[in-house]
């Protein structure tokens, strides 16, 4: 009897750890396809504004509240956060202001997604995405 518990209580353990194991890589899936999709329409907007496609940006900045909405939604707090410093700060990437909070709302995805990073990435991230070189802090 006991043997045939222990084979029950295993069973539902296991069912049980596998649920969230299952729950959980859904939640990063969608955590991570909402942070490619934003930072690509982020991309795809900023391309359309400089060639002067405003039909492409409307549709762009459609695809761009779309990601914002899943990053509300599935982002980490801190993530969350820095898309609203990002957002309060006009979001347009044109004044320094705005650089430097895309680019910790940036370093913070990297952040959520659980890559350590061995030194602070701000001047490095900021060099890739806007060919700026900030100061160190």
């Amino acid at each position: 009897m006991l043997s045939i518990l222990g084979v029950v209580v295993g069973a539902f353990l296991q069912n049980h750890f596998a649920r969230q194991n299952n729950e959980a890589k859904q939640l990063l899936e969608s955590r991570n396809q909402a942070y490619i999709d934003f930072m690509e329409a982020v991309s795809l907007v900023m391309s359309a504004q400089r060639l002067g496609r405003r039909e492409q940006e409307q549709e762009q900045l459609a695809r761009l509240t779309h990601a914002k909405a899943r990053i509300c939604m599935f982002g980490e707090e801190s993530v969350i956060k820095q898309l609203a410093t990002f957002w309060e700060a006009g979001a347009k990437l044109e004044t320094e202001s705005e650089i430097l909070a895309f680019t910790r709302f940036v370093l913070d995805i990297r952040k959520s997604l659980g890559l350590k990073d061995k030194e602070f990435l701000n001047a490095e991230v900021s060099q890739l995405l806007f060919a700026i070189k900030p100061p160190r802090s």
